[in-house]
């Protein structure tokens, strides 16, 4: 209940409570207390009525004082004892401190009391300064300072929770856009290794995969830098990187891309099929010099995506998912979005290697 930010900065960090006061968690905070504070004192007034036979405003005035005196003492143990002692892990301090701190409010609440007597000219048989009064007053003041000390942790815990995640949120985001911008780099990298060769031989090609080649990076550039893109785009990107291949490499390539299910209104995230089609080029058309087919899948059901690409691999190639940024890059993007939910099985049998991958629909 008290949570306020030179506490939770000691709890979690000097930047937890400016995050949590930008985001508005912490602005009501007063209120919170305020409210607390009240039901506490009405609850006291109660217990007061069932004891007496009616209630006076001297009576009522008592109690105020000594609310502010308890209040008083609970906020010095939750700014002051906890954060300098408790968090410090200087625990026999703290318990030494703490079991004065209630001894104080004790003697004072019981000097408020006979102060409350002297003003209203009491005479009272029962002595106020006892062990017997000290020990009860002892166990009320523990009772609420740990009452509200638990509240306080209750609260930290809770807020540091959610700052916890969004925390968290931030750095999925933060590493996929890093994923990401490790895709361009290697994308472009084999795509002019492409042109060069072409333009080498000066072919005819050549203009063809450049214009190709802006429409990839259009879709790089300009709509794959968000968490969700269209399924239908995702496709026509995949399409047009066959394409590029399929004039440089002519006519010893073929390659099957077949789709099944309704793709309109789906989404995923951009940049995950584009690997495995260029892995599957780089292990299974790069060194081949014979006729190359290319098998791809795509199908889609209500639940999941299902993506898979076949392509031969030549003895002395090693597409093991340890070689090359490719793969372990979209399986580390799909930790990130999916966790356990997807699965990603890849194999190489009998000179062929096989990616196969179901991902849940967005």
């Amino acid at each position: 209940m008290s949570d306020t930010t030179p506490n939770i900065s000691t709890l979690t960090g000097p930047s937890f409570a400016k995050d949590l006061q930008g985001s508005g968690l912490l602005k009501k905070r007063w209120l919170y207390h305020l409210l607390f504070w009240l039901a506490y004192y009405v609850l006291m007034l109660i217990l007061y009525m069932s004891l007496h036979e009616k209630m006076t405003l001297s009576s009522c005035i008592f109690y105020f004082v000594v609310l502010c005196f308890q209040a008083l003492f609970a906020y010095f143990n939750i700014y002051l004892l906890i954060p300098r002692l408790l968090f410090a892990k200087k625990y026999i301090y703290y318990a030494v401190a703490l079991v004065f701190n209630i001894v104080m409010c004790s003697l004072i609440i019981m000097l408020l009391e006979a102060l409350y007597r002297y003003v209203k000219a009491e005479n009272s048989h029962m002595p106020i300064f006892t062990l017997g009064n000290l020990g009860i007053t002892f166990i009320q003041e523990t009772y609420l300072v740990g009452m509200v000390t638990g509240m306080k942790f209750v609260k930290d815990s809770i807020l540091n929770q959610q700052w916890m995640k969004e925390k968290e949120k931030h750095y999925l985001e933060t590493e996929l856009k890093f994923l990401r911008s490790q895709i361009h780099p290697h994308f472009f990298f084999n795509t002019l290794n492409n042109i060069y060769s072409l333009t080498l031989k000066k072919s005819d090609q050549a203009p063809g995969i450049i214009l190709k080649l802006s429409d990839l990076m259009s879709y790089m550039l300009y709509e794959s830098n968000v968490p969700l893109v269209p399924l239908s785009k995702e496709i026509d990107y995949l399409q047009n990187y066959l394409d590029v291949e399929q004039l440089r490499f002519g006519q010893r390539l073929s390659v099957s891309f077949t789709r099944t299910g309704f793709i309109e209104d789906v989404n995923i995230p951009p940049m995950i099929l584009i690997l495995f089609l260029e892995n599957s080029f780089k292990h299974g058309v790069k060194n081949n010099i014979s006729k190359i087919h290319i098998e791809i899948s795509l199908k889609i059901d209500t639940e999941f995506l299902y993506f898979k690409v076949d392509n031969p691999v030549t003895e002395d190639e090693a597409p093991a998912e340890s070689k090359g940024i490719g793969l372990k890059n979209v399986r580390r993007r799909l930790d990130l979005l999916y966790g356990d939910g997807y699965t990603l099985d890849i194999r190489t049998v009998e000179a062929k290697f096989s990616v196969s991958l179901k991902m849940p629909l967005c």
